[in-house]
């Protein structure tokens, strides 16, 4: 399999394989099994923010903010 990229882009491949110490393959197949790597965007759809619950809160005071 061949891809056409840039030659900047290239590159910027070798140089990160090399900062790891592992060959451009080895380097692509860390990638692609990567768990950390950012979510795809899916039909056109942002993916779903993770948000948690923080609870009820009330109003912010300036008190709140600065030790007064």
């Amino acid at each position: 399999m061949s891809l056409d990229i840039s030659v900047k882009t290239e590159a910027r491949l070798v140089a990160k394989a090399r900062e790891q110490g592992l060959s451009v393959d080895a380097f692509l197949v860390r990638l692609l099994n990567d768990d950390d790597m950012p979510a795809r965007v899916i039909n056109g759809e942002a993916p779903p923010f993770p948000a948690r619950y923080l609870g009820v809160r009330g109003s912010l005071h300036r008190r709140d903010i600065y030790n007064a």
